[in-house]
């Protein structure tokens, strides 16, 4: 049972969960305080933004996977280009093809559920809010074209989760978690780019356009992912100072350590090769270190761990400055 559940959570690309995890405290932080709130309700929503997001990852290698074998790629001759491992249960057929169209099925089933529940009990405007997910997600597999995939998934995970969220649960709207949202959107962004920046050679040979790319050259990526950063803090301080924020939101400052050692390591990533990763407890969490370290992928893990924990940290911070 338990090598069932650990084999579906990579399959799915669960580690990626943080910033599902993150829009939804950022939604309770403030759907609480509604007279509509309800925990149920909360649980419901947070179970159907997972099960999306876990399809979306996987739907994502899906399509990978079909489009390498319309090629006439055999699936155990497939490899995907990057240091973390893409569709590797599929293309070592611990799951079928058939059982991952099954899985697909039932989790986007569980999202098309929980928003009929919802349309029912908040109103008709949840379908907005679907309508507009449901195309930015069709359009994400071709978005990359654009250089807008990036764009397109803090959309998604950002303002679209958050304001989607918030109105299910309490059925109406507020402007000052719409700009909140925004400092979400750029946190979330801080995450993708740095995936990109590391990815820069793998993405080049599969012609993907990511920002990293048009940033030219990854110093000038590394200074789009400064902006980023300073985006992100910029947005709460300007709430904090010209509108309602709650002051106590500038806790997301204890993210600073993290943010500065994710910019000084980046920038060794292009600088020095040979570098030892030695993970502290106040940039966050490092799961499986001792597992990657022998794999010989903590380079990358260590700067991907570094984003993703300023994304949910940022998050978390925040919302407690809301509630406090």
């Amino acid at each position: 049972m338990q090598k069932t559940i650990l084999n579906f959570l990579q399959l799915t690309r669960a580690y990626s969960l943080s910033v599902t995890i993150a829009s939804c405290l950022v939604i309770l932080s403030y759907a609480h305080y509604s007279e509509n709130f309800s925990w149920f309700n909360f649980i419901v929503m947070t179970i159907a933004l997972c099960s999306i997001h876990l399809g979306a990852n996987l739907f994502d290698d899906y399509i990978d996977v079909k489009t390498k074998l319309k090629k006439g790629i055999a699936l155990k001759d497939i490899y995907f280009n990057s240091f973390t491992p893409k569709a590797k249960l599929i293309t070592q057929e611990i799951y079928s093809l058939n059982q991952v169209k099954t899985i697909l099925m039932t989790l986007f089933g569980i999202g098309l559920l929980s928003g009929l529940y919802f349309t029912l009990t908040t109103g008709w405007q949840v379908l907005i809010f679907a309508l507009i997910g449901g195309i930015l997600t069709l359009f994400y597999p071709i978005s990359s074209r654009y250089y807008l995939a990036e764009i397109t998934i803090g959309l998604i995970y950002g303002p679209l989760i958050i304001m989607g969220g918030y109105f299910a649960l309490s059925g109406e709207f507020n402007s000052n978690l719409l700009l909140f949202s925004f400092a979400i959107f750029f946190s979330t962004l801080v995450l993708l780019h740095t995936h990109n920046i590391m990815d820069w050679e793998f993405d080049i040979k599969e012609n993907k356009n990511t920002l990293a790319i048009l940033c030219k050259t990854k110093e000038n990526a590394i200074k789009a992912l400064k902006y980023m950063i300073v985006l992100s803090y910029a947005i709460i301080v300007l709430g904090v100072l010209n509108l309602n924020f709650n002051p106590d939101m500038l806790y997301v400052f204890l993210t600073l350590p993290i943010a500065t050692k994710l910019l000084e390591s980046i920038k060794d990533y292009i600088n020095i090769k040979d570098v030892k990763f030695e993970p502290r407890w106040y940039w966050g969490f490092f799961e499986n270190w001792k597992e990657i370290k022998s794999e010989k992928i903590d380079f990358f893990m260590f700067r991907f761990y570094l984003a993703r924990n300023f994304s949910l940290f940022f998050a978390i911070f925040a919302s407690i400055g809301v509630v406090s």
